[in-house]
């Protein structure tokens, strides 16, 4: 334990060489995943051209057999449906045990066919699980400690998202605010290091542009500063909106017992959204930036915006591969484009077409994910538009202010309290991680302990203080020192424990 506590600050120098290989090989799926999105994008335009009994018959035939392959490979690889981003932070809390190569097969595999058939579903979920799946089998090779194990898994995961729309900023941020929830140095510079990597990596393969080709020309004026609160409002709505009916229809999922039935449901769902309305299908990437270079009508964007609803949440509640970033993107872009829509002939809008559309962008994130700074540095990454931040957050406070008021969770941290009431994916007694790892943990505002010295503090069972860093300097702690606003506190827990100690360490 003394040994422990004096290398703590080896760890971070010694992640390095780790970090850069996890952002490479994270990198390098991430490419693969996107590749594999690209040319099923292609694929399906063929599949929907035309509507006649033996396209019919083709998509019924091609539905049963991607039906059954994906079934195969959720059994396979249980931990592997959905975006993946609550798999992450269970494994990292110790709560779930991801095995590495059936999760990377089945979210290509399975994600990659089930853009194919047209599921509204994103690639930054999948990329996020990949390199977190990449890093671990990265970190068993290497027989790195529990604790360096999992600031890997962190790491991978972060150069996932960043790979995945060349946006590493993000990716570190991310790593932060949604899966550790609190700032550690042993977070942030791997996450950051890896990020970069895996960004490179992209850059070097897909070629070095933005996500998105669309951006900002010119910034809102300030005397137009209400126009972000109007779309702040409406995507904190919808986001509510959409974390309520992604629940609702998992518990419609849940409640189909036959497996027939359940996939028939799903592709008979698809294969009428495909024919009836093929801008609702995919990921949404293409139907963004065409929003972004034409002006639709009112009715068409409300048909997006109403089928990018629906239709995405009733395929991810279904729990096959694929995540939710890019159709939630399309969602707020949608939202931003329909206020220009009931604006611009009154107001003479026309020059901040853009603006509305990366508004909504960053607006219903903020409101579905509940990450406030990653929705701006996100969507600031994924457009290269950096000269618009107050409008962007305004809306994003606006919008997150207004789904709290709503009362419905973030979607992944729900999504997440759900799967722990899965018995059958949570990680047996014998955790692969080991049974103790360290975490770092910022006393904010708020914390009903502030002010109490150790000994007066009701830890939770299986904890140990092992340091506090304060105004710069870092000391271990007797039972006499106090808890003060600003502390990093540095502690060992054990993995069993973890999720109840990281809500211990949370502001009320």
């Amino acid at each position: 334990m003394k040994n422990d506590i004096s290398n703590k600050d080896k760890l971070i120098f010694s992640m390095l060489i780790d970090s850069l290989m996890v952002g490479a090989l994270a990198g390098l799926f991430s490419v693969l995943y996107r590749f594999v999105i690209m040319k099923m994008d292609l694929y399906r335009s063929f599949l929907y051209k035309e509507f006649n009994i033996r396209s019919l018959i083709v998509l019924i035939v091609l539905g049963a057999i991607i039906s059954f392959v994906i079934y195969k490979l959720l059994k396979w690889a249980p931990l592997s449906g959905g975006s993946g981003i609550p798999q992450i932070r269970g494994e990292i809390l110790g709560k779930f045990r991801m095995e590495e190569v059936p999760t990377l097969v089945s979210k290509i595999l399975g994600g990659g066919l089930g853009n194919l058939m047209g599921f509204s579903l994103g690639r930054e979920g999948p990329s996020i699980q990949m390199g977190g799946a990449a890093a671990k089998s990265i970190g068993k090779i290497l027989k790195r400690p529990p604790d360096e194990l999992k600031y890997m898994i962190t790491a991978g995961a972060a150069a996932g998202l960043a790979a995945a729309f060349n946006a590493p900023l993000a990716g570190c941020i991310f790593a932060i605010e949604e899966l550790h929830k609190s700032y550690s140095k042993f977070v942030l510079l791997p996450a950051l290091i890896a990020s970069i990597t895996a960004n490179y990596i992209s850059f070097i393969i897909m070629g070095q542009e933005t996500s998105f080709s669309f951006f900002v020309t010119e910034s809102l004026p300030m005397k137009l500063i209400w126009v972000a609160i109007l779309i702040g409002i409406l995507t904190g709505l919808v986001g509510g909106v959409y974390n309520y009916l992604i629940t609702k229809f998992q518990d419609l999922f849940k409640k189909i017992n036959s497996k027939i039935l359940k996939y028939a449901l799903l592709m008979g769902v698809t294969i009428l959204v495909g024919f009836m309305f093929f801008e609702g299908t995919g990921g949404g990437h293409g139907l963004l930036e065409n929003m972004a270079r034409h002006r639709f009508a009112v009715k068409y964007i409300l048909a997006i915006l109403l089928v990018k609803l629906f239709y995405t949440s009733f395929c991810y509640g279904s729990g096959v591969q694929g995540g939710i970033f890019l159709p939630v993107l399309v969602i707020g872009g949608s939202c931003g484009a329909l206020v220009f829509a009931f604006l611009d002939k009154s107001f003479g809008l026309d020059a901040f077409y853009i603006n509305f559309i990366i508004l909504g962008m960053s607006g219903i994130l903020a409101s579905v994910v509940r990450s406030p700074i990653l929705s701006i540095i996100l969507v600031s990454e994924m457009t290269s538009t950096f000269e618009h931040l107050i409008a962007l957050s305004i809306v994003v406070m606006v919008s997150y202010y207004v789904a709290e008021a709503l009362r419905v969770a973030p979607i992944y941290d729900t999504l997440f309290e759900r799967q722990l009431k899965d018995k059958n994916l949570l990680s047996p007694k014998e955790r692969e991680l080991g049974d103790y790892s360290v975490f770092e943990y910022t006393i904010t505002d708020g914390f009903k302990y502030m002010g109490k010295n150790l000994r007066e503090i009701n830890f939770p069972k299986h904890l140990i203080i092992m340091s506090i860093e304060r105004d710069g300097s870092e000391f271990v702690p007797t039972a006499d020192d106090l808890i003060l606003l600003g502390d990093k506190v540095t502690v060992l827990i054990s993995a069993e424990d973890a999720l109840d100690i990281d809500e211990f360490f949370k502001s009320e």
